[in-house]
């Protein structure tokens, strides 16, 4: 299985992001406390250092939200996502509910 690429992430205090590019090498979707109904990304630090592989561009490792209809088996298989805000939290704007 190939992992999900993050096509954009506009959360630019996030110290994996450069240029709306995600560098971790795999993120986490899902919100630990509420892994139901928040598909926050679970990785995203706000810092002032940089983070990540330069060479990387930002994959899903592991999507907790098990109700989105990308979702199989905790894993996601949307092509690609987009990271980006919703009401002030970092979110997978691709989550589709089931």
């Amino acid at each position: 299985m190939q992992l999900p690429v993050i096509s954009e992430c506009v959360a630019e205090s996030c110290a994996y992001n450069h240029d709306h590019t995600c560098h971790a090498v795999a993120i986490t979707v899902g919100d630990v406390s509420n892994p139901v109904s928040n598909p926050v990304c679970d990785t995203f630090m706000d810092a002032d250092i940089e983070g990540g592989e330069p060479s990387v561009t930002g994959r899903v490792g592991a999507c907790k939200m098990a109700d989105c209809r990308h979702n199989t088996g905790l894993e996601c298989h949307a092509p690609s996502i987009t990271v980006g805000y919703e009401r002030e939290q970092v979110d997978c704007l691709t989550y589709a509910r089931a």
